[in-house]
C-alpha cells in the first residue's frame, strides 16, 4: 500500500523546512567569524608580532604532518589533554591566528570543539569555567590561561598574568589586524621582536640587516619544482624607499657571503640538516621598496626538527 501525504501534513513539512533553513541562514549572518580577516580582526590592537596558520590547508596539502612532527604524541602533557579534553590540533583545528608582546599571548582558534570535555578539563585541573568563560593556571608562576567560546566553532584564548585577558577577544573585532600575505602560514614581525632576534647567535646579523624596516613579514611557502626541498621560507620586508631596501638587501648578501667564508675557515661545509645550510641558502632581490629573501627549507632539517 502506497502512503500518501494529507495536504495539511505536507504544510507542516513545508513549513518545518522552511523555519530550519531560515534559522541557518540567520546563524551563518551573524556569526562573527567567517574567514581569516575576521579571526585577525579579534585580536588585541596593542600586541606586536601577529601571526595565522591555515591549518587545514597545511593538512589537504599533505604538510601539516611536515611540520608537525612526532613530539606532541610523545609528550605525555599533551596527550592528557588531547585525551581528557578531546582537542588535537593536527586533527579539529582548521585555522589560528595569534598575536603576542613581551608579556601577553593570543589566539583564536577555529575548528571542532567539544566545550563541555573542555570545562571538564579546566574544572579537573583546579580552573574554573563560569558560563562560557574558562581560567586555570599555567605551569608557569603568577601566568593563566584564559579562554572563552566566540562561536560553536570559535574560541578566543590568552595566555597572560591577568587571569581574565581572555575578554579582551569578545567580538567585535576591530580589524586592527589584516592579512599580511597570501599564504598559509606567516608572521609579522614587530621591530621589537627583530631588535631582540638581532641578539640571537646565529640569526643576529640577518636581523640587524632588517632594523629599519617599516615591516617585516614571514612565511611558508611549498617548494615547486624541487624534490630535496620541502618548503621555501619566504621573507617581504618592507622599507621607507628603494636606497634602504637596496642596503639592506646588500647587507643580507654580505651577512650570508660572511657565513660561508665562516664556516670554511672552519673546515665545515653547510649542512642542510641544521641552520648553516639554511641560512647560507638565501637569495634577496628588491621589488617596489621591498626585500624579498628566499630560504629553501630541506626535508633534512625537518626531519632533524622532529
Amino acid at each position: 500500500m502506497r502512503f500518501r501525504l494529507q495536504p495539511w501534513q505536507s504544510l507542516i513539512l513545508l513549513a518545518i523546512a522552511i523555519a530550519a533553513l531560515l534559522y541557518g541562514i540567520d546563524s551563518y549572518r551573524h556569526r562573527f567569524v567567517r574567514n581569516e580577516g575576521d579571526l585577525l580582526s579579534l585580536l588585541p590592537a596593542r600586541t606586536e608580532t601577529v601571526f595565522f596558520v591555515d591549518v587545514a590547508a597545511l593538512r589537504r596539502a599533505g604538510l601539516l604532518r611536515l611540520l608537525a612532527g612526532a613530539k606532541p604524541a610523545k609528550e605525555r602533557d599533551y596527550d592528557t589533554f588531547v585525551q581528557a579534553a578531546g582537542l588535537d590540533y593536527t586533527r579539529d583545528l582548521d585555522s589560528l591566528a595569534g598575536a603576542t608582546d613581551t608579556e601577553e599571548l593570543f589566539f583564536t582558534l577555529r575548528g571542532r570543539f567539544d566545550w563541555d570535555r573542555l570545562r571538564e578539563y579546566v574544572r579537573n585541573h583546579g580552573g574554573s569555567c563560569p558560563s562560557d568563560f574558562c581560567e586555570i593556571a599555567t605551569s608557569q608562576p603568577e601566568r593563566w590561561a584564559s579562554f572563552l567560546r566566540i562561536q560553536p566553532d570559535v574560541i578566543g584564548l590568552a595566555v597572560s598574568r591577568n587571569r581574565r585577558a581572555a575578554e579582551a577577544l569578545r567580538p567585535p573585532g576591530k580589524r586592527s589586524h589584516q592579512p599580511a600575505v597570501n599564504e598559509p602560514v606567516w608572521v609579522s614581525v614587530s621591530r621589537g621582536s627583530i631588535r631582540r632576534l638581532s641578539l640571537v647567535p646565529g640569526i643576529g646579523m640577518f636581523a640587524q640587516a632588517l632594523a629599519s624596516a617599516e615591516e617585516v613579514v614571514l612565511a611558508l611557502t611549498r617548494a615547486q619544482g624541487n624534490e630535496q626541498n620541502a618548503l621555501n621560507l619566504l621573507l617581504q620586508a618592507a622599507f621607507a624607499d628603494e636606497a634602504s631596501a637596496e642596503a639592506a638587501r646588500n647587507q643580507l648578501r654580505l651577512d650570508t657571503k660572511l657565513l660561508k667564508l665562516e664556516l670554511a675557515r672552519e673546515r665545515r661545509r653547510p649542512n642542510p640538516g641544521d641552520l648553516t645550510g639554511l641560512l647560507t641558502s638565501g637569495s634577496f632581490e628588491v621589488v617596489n621598496r621591498q626585500v624579498v629573501g628566499v630560504w629553501p627549507i630541506r626535508k633534512e632539517l625537518l626531519a632533524n626538527l622532529q
